[in-house]
């Protein structure tokens, strides 16, 4: 597990203009799925909402309890 600190995840940001995140990963030893969840993580903490008609913002249905 990485902790991202201020410091790396400036870093990442400069590589992202030039590299892949497979690429980044491999700089820091880890997944680009990990490169992209940090990302994200941080572009969230800095106020991002995804827009209310995005497919991914689409509300699961809720399925009633099963009770025996």
């Amino acid at each position: 597990m990485t902790i991202w600190t201020d410091k790396k995840l400036d870093y990442v940001k400069y590589l992202t203009k030039c590299n892949t995140s497979s690429e980044i990963g491999k700089v820091f030893g880890t997944t680009k799925n990990a490169i992209l969840g940090a990302l994200y993580r941080d572009k969230v903490k800095n106020g991002y909402v995804p827009p209310p008609d995005s497919k991914y913002a689409i509300k699961k249905p809720k399925y009633p309890s099963r009770r025996y």
